[in-house]
């Protein structure tokens, strides 16, 4: 009776363990959302502009860029012709069942030929601020994320034989596919992706520690959507809708202590320490990218002032 009872604490235990300590369900995007959390997290200035205060130019992004008129489609390098460039592009698009969406118009070539095209924020999302404390939460950013379970996106479909993945980046900067279905349907469809691996029998995990501070706390962020023309695919303009991914996990700090009893970075500022290197690397980057944006802006208003001139 004795070891009975041992044996029912014992299984009493790993299932209330289980249930306590079970799977997250959070949304990691919302595009409804999106413009309106990046206007509040970069109040000022509206417009992306460059400072050079004492000889070392900078840039400072305004909200404008960051927001969903200023993302970006790539094509990979067979597809990446002009033509092809000029007419893909995204843009919000209201949806009378989710409100704002993020609207992407792709151009593929119209031979047979494997394209690709990766839709992307114009810069990463901003993971910390600069108090080293996590930002864009639920807004691109899942905090404190261990091992996934689901990934889920509702995504509109015009009967294109396209594929659909998500791409994420962890802590380590590793990026991970996980490829979400086809696109041969058509209005919205929730395209859902199972981690195979993932088990909530706890007897079947792999259990590990992993170092904490000053090591990030485990996270996963939005990096990029990826479609996917098979060669033998219709080719040419291909639209579609995107309006939010959900994301379920098994949160990694369980012991609220360990984040709550010392302020590791407010002692040590380590983590601020490296997002501040690494964002001077970036706006080395982001200054020269502007700078020649900037220039042509300037080129083509002077070309229209002139036509403008001519024509009186």
């Amino acid at each position: 009776m004795k070891r009975f009872y041992t044996f029912l604490m014992a299984f009493l235990f790993i299932i209330a363990v289980e249930n306590m300590y079970g799977v997250i369900k959070r949304t990691l995007i919302d595009f409804s959302k999106y413009d309106e959390n990046v206007k509040a997290q970069y109040p000022e200035p509206a417009d992306s502009y460059i400072t050079n205060i004492d000889g070392s130019p900078k840039v400072v992004i305004g909200y404008k860029d960051y927001m969903l008129e200023g993302w970006k489609i790539e094509l990979n390098a067979s597809a990446d012709m002009t033509p092809n460039r000029v007419n893909s592009y995204c843009k919000p698009v209201l949806s009378q069942r989710f409100g704002a969406t993020l609207g992407a118009r792709i151009h593929f070539p119209k031979w047979n030929n494997n394209s690709m095209a990766i839709i992307k924020p114009p810069f990463p999302i901003k993971i910390y601020d600069e108090k080293g404390q996590f930002a864009n939460a639920e807004n691109g950013v899942m905090p404190n994320a261990s091992e996934i379970k689901t990934l889920s996106i509702w995504v509109n479909g015009r009967n294109f034989r396209f594929g659909l993945a998500i791409r994420l980046r962890d802590r380590y900067e590793n990026i991970t596919e996980y490829f979400m279905g086809w696109l041969y349907f058509e209005g919205w469809r929730k395209l859902v992706y199972i981690n195979p691996n993932f088990t909530d029998r706890i007897s079947a995990k792999v259990l590990k520690r992993e170092p904490l501070y000053p090591f990030d706390i485990p996270y996963y962020v939005f990096d990029s959507i990826v479609i996917y023309r098979p060669n033998d695919e219709i080719g040419g303009d291909f639209v579609t809708y995107i309006a939010s991914i959900e994301m379920e996990y098994t949160p990694y700090i369980i012991d609220s202590e360990v984040t709550t009893d010392i302020k590791d970075e407010e002692v040590w500022g380590i983590i601020t320490a490296r997002i501040q290197h690494k964002m001077d690397v970036e706006n080395r980057n982001l200054t020269e990218n502007l700078y020649l944006y900037q220039q042509e802006k300037k080129r083509r208003e002077a070309g229209r002032d002139t036509a403008t001139s001519t024509n009186k």
